[in-house]
């Protein structure tokens, strides 16, 4: 295996890994411009690189105590099944050490690969409220008047 190198303080930049979101099948769609938005904000994420190219990356959105949700992991096809995605993962948990619940959501094929690393099937109810793509809507923060 060529050498990789990890990074939890070295933001990508929006067209590597709007490539790599091209390779899945939920986060194809996703404009540039969105990408960018999301990379700003990011606190904690990982991103595992081989030659200086983007293979894997992964965010957490988290408090920093209670809770955090692992989201948008993604790896390159080219090393699936070099154990990366392991790596990537330890790396994400290690920042959020000292959060008492984590989060994700996996596809059934998937559970295998995040119970070895300490992950269960959660019994409750997922709900989920689904909006516009952000490049639809607005981002303004919206006014109100409250007359007694």
């Amino acid at each position: 295996m060529s050498e990789f190198q990890i990074t939890t303080t070295n933001k990508p930049a929006a067209a590597e890994l709007h490539a790599l979101f091209r390779q899945t099948n939920w986060a194809a769609d996703r404009t540039l411009e969105d990408i960018a938005r999301m990379i700003e904000c990011l606190n904690v994420f990982v991103c595992i690189r081989q030659k200086g190219k983007l293979m894997e990356f992964g965010r957490a959105l988290t408090d920093g105590v209670y809770r955090a949700h692992l989201d948008d992991i993604v790896i390159d096809a080219y090393s699936r099944g070099a154990g990366l995605g392991q790596m990537l993962v330890d790396s994400l948990l290690k920042q959020l050490i000292n959060v008492e619940v984590i989060f994700l959501n996996a596809g059934d094929d998937l559970v295998p690969f995040y119970s070895r690393s300490g992950f269960k099937l959660f019994r409750g109810k997922t709900m989920v409220l689904t909006r516009e793509g952000p490049s639809e809507a607005t981002h303004e923060q919206p006014s109100e008047t409250i007359s007694s």
